[in-house]
């Protein structure tokens, strides 16, 4: 990722100013490297009873080595944050799906005063593409990108607005697979209380416009070519004690299509999250959610997901911190009947579960083993999967390259 021309002449400036001014500047430099080892035992997230011609249930080992750093440039209220992973992984047997990926992404915070604070964020991300959403075994890759900008004013010691306008997009590598890319541009506005240093209250209006740029729709087949999502949202933080920390967001949404035969929606939406420090070594974390998001689904426009999870890390000494994840999340596919699978709408039950510790025998190096367990029911042919993953990494890191 590129800076922009302004912020470089700033930085040149910055740093071509009088030794006054460049003693603020700070400068920190934290790399990282790591080596993984792992074996899946569903690689392309097959059906236990596949029909005819759909993939089969194969597992296989793979390895995964790569580097990343994170540089950090401060000066006085104002930062600059650039992060960076590269990976190379490679399969054992399945050839086919060995690949690079990485992840970008830059960070400025900016200050004017006590009042006014921005905050501006860019990320690209290069993955495998997800096998749970189709049935063939040939590799594709997704580019995602994200970026946003938000700017805060202080009204008052406890009264504050704010604005932010983000986008995100999604694509493909295989033709196969453009159907799906996606573009979405948000701008949100709204204002927050703040009692004290326990408690806030914030009301904000969102509106988010969709696209499926390379999606080709015919008239009746019930896919939806673009869309427009409003949500009022109101969000909430409560911290009775400093052991436990109580966030809500609740929304009311409206998704509205151009097309008329294309299924609208409204509802609410939310998520409500619940965390407690049993002791100084214990944490436990419960949360609920209701939401919408697009699907690579043919059958589907896009999916809407009640969900819920629990996590709990406990820190067992200095050198070793262990963890685990459970969550269980209901999703259903929603479009018109002219695309509905056999007249009745596509029905996930997707159950996770993850084990892991970080063992640091020696100052800044990690060994990470891992053990993740996926299993999903669909009432849609060849959608049902059950998955394991057992792996460990080896990391060194002069801080963490990625929080």
């Amino acid at each position: 990722m590129r800076l922009r021309a302004s912020s470089a002449w700033a930085l040149a400036a910055l740093l071509a100013a009088p030794s006054s001014a460049t003693q603020a500047l700070s400068l920190e430099l934290k790399p990282s490297v790591h080596a993984e080892v792992r074996y899946d035992d569903n690689i392309f997230r097959a059906s236990e009873t596949p029909s005819a011609g759909a993939a089969t249930k194969v597992g296989d080992a793979l390895s995964q080595y790569g580097a990343g750093a994170r540089l950090t440039l401060r000066h006085s209220l104002q930062s600059l944050e650039l992060r960076g992973e590269f990976d190379e992984v490679d399969y054992r047997e399945q050839n086919q799906l060995d690949h690079e990926r990485y992840r970008l992404a830059a960070e400025a915070k900016l200050a004017y005063g006590s009042d006014w604070r921005a905050d501006l964020k860019a990320e690209r991300r290069r993955r495998l593409e997800n096998f749970a959403y189709r049935d063939d075994t040939q590799a594709g890759f997704v580019r995602l990108d994200n970026a946003s900008a938000e700017l805060r004013y202080a009204l008052t010691p406890r009264w504050s607005a704010s604005a932010k306008a983000d986008r995100y997009a999604s694509r493909a590598s295989l033709l196969s697979s453009r159907d799906y890319d996606l573009t979405e541009t948000g701008v949100e506005a709204g204002g927050q209380y703040r009692r004290d240093g326990y408690s806030s209250l914030g009301l904000y209006l969102r509106q988010v416009e969709g696209e499926f740029p390379s999606r080709v729709v015919v008239a009746g087949d019930g896919r939806e070519k673009d869309y427009t999502q409003r949500s009022l949202i109101l969000r909430a933080g409560y911290t009775p004690s400093g052991l436990s920390d109580l966030a809500a967001q609740l929304g009311y949404t409206q998704r509205r299509h151009s097309q008329g035969d294309v299924e609208d929606f409204s509802g609410f939406t939310g998520r409500l999250a619940y965390s407690r420090r049993l002791s100084g070594r214990t944490r436990l974390k419960a949360e609920v959610y209701r939401d919408l998001f697009y699907v690579e689904e043919v059958n589907a426009n896009y999916v809407e997901n009640l969900g819920f999870s629990l996590t709990a890390d406990w820190r067992y000494s200095a050198k070793l911190a262990l963890a685990a994840a459970l969550e269980r999340v209901q999703s259903d596919y929603r479009g018109s009947s002219g695309i509905a699978t056999a007249g009745e709408p596509r029905s996930d039950d997707l159950l996770s579960l993850s084990l892991g510790a970080d063992y640091q025998p020696f100052y800044r190096f990690s060994i990470l083993p891992e053990y993740r367990y996926e299993r999903r029911g669909s009432n849609a042919l060849n959608s049902d999967y059950s998955d394991s993953i057992v792996g460990v990494d080896f990391s060194y890191r002069y801080g963490a390259a990625w929080d």
